[in-house]
């Protein structure tokens, strides 16, 4: 990263030295120009007075409006060399540029996920690449295997991490009701529970009734982003005990939760109810795109 970031700084500088030498050696130029046309203007002033006296008004008029119209052009053509001087193409902020040259080579890098089938609640729908889950109508004759969520319509990622650095994306897109995050794998998958820390959870999500929120304990707490976030980001730093939520298209940070981990964390997905078909859409697994 710091060797991306100053060669990122060297092209800059580079770039703003041959803007300067394009535009300020003639805006010198025309200042020099300018500044040797004063001397003459001067003089013509003291001779001014002089042609009061001796011509008649109409002639005095015409005569110091093409001398104003002089002055006036070669201070237009100061005005237009410095206006020419285009800093556009150094205004994007630096962070989303260098954000899009080392995506590929940070760490950590985007964590390739799927959805494990023998987590899922009988009645999620998973795709068939295993990337994407959705409510369906009805509840699904499956194994009742004693890793299969049965008191809310959870499904667990295929992967679990006791280690390392981890960052993955979910699309919730215009969804109306949504959780996710990542959960211990010892969480209760059988008796209904409340989701929260206390139980292993540490997710947020969307309800129609509650709004945006973190699963915290005693209650969850409120969360304001400043625009619906479409596509979650979700970064796991294990040894360092945090878990924190990004809105993935601005990176604008949502929530973070601290804990000192222990055993295997999952990541975890709801996909919620239909909510009378406005929440059909399924959760979808992506990578990063145009960060």
């Amino acid at each position: 990263m710091h060797q991306i970031l100053t060669e990122k700084e060297q092209r800059l500088l580079r770039d703003l030295r041959e803007e300067e030498e394009r535009i300020v050696e003639p805006m010198e130029k025309n200042l020099r120009e300018i500044l040797e046309n004063l001397n003459s203007i001067e003089e013509e002033l003291s001779i001014l007075k002089k042609q009061m006296e001796q011509k008649n008004e109409l002639i005095f008029l015409k005569e110091a409006a093409c001398r104003k119209r002089r002055v006036t052009e070669e201070k237009n053509t100061l005005t237009a060399a410095g206006a020419s001087l285009s800093l556009r193409h150094f205004s994007c902020p630096l962070l989303c540029t260098v954000w899009r040259e080392t995506i590929h080579t940070i760490y950590p890098a985007p964590a390739s996920l799927t959805l494990d089938p023998n987590t899922a609640h009988p009645w999620l729908i998973l795709s068939e690449d295993r990337t994407s889950v959705r409510l369906g109508d009805k509840r699904q004759p499956l194994p009742d295997s004693p890793e299969r969520f049965d008191n809310w319509e959870y499904v667990l990622g295929s992967e679990g991490f006791t280690s390392g650095r981890h960052y993955w994306e979910v699309e919730v897109g215009e969804k109306t009701c949504w959780y996710l995050g990542v959960a211990r794998e010892s969480v209760e998958r059988k008796v209904w529970t409340i989701p929260s820390l206390e139980t292993g959870f540490w997710i947020v999500g969307l309800d129609p009734g509650w709004g945006y929120s973190a699963s915290t304990s005693p209650s969850p707490t409120p969360l304001s982003p400043s625009v619906n976030p479409r596509k979650i980001g979700v970064f796991l730093d294990y040894v360092g005990g945090q878990v924190s939520f990004y809105n993935a298209d601005t990176m604008s940070h949502l929530h973070t939760f601290t804990h000192t981990f222990t055993g295997r964390i999952f990541p975890i997905f709801y996909p919620g109810g239909n909510d009378g078909g406005k929440n059909s859409a399924p959760l979808t697994i992506g990578g990063i795109q145009g960060h």
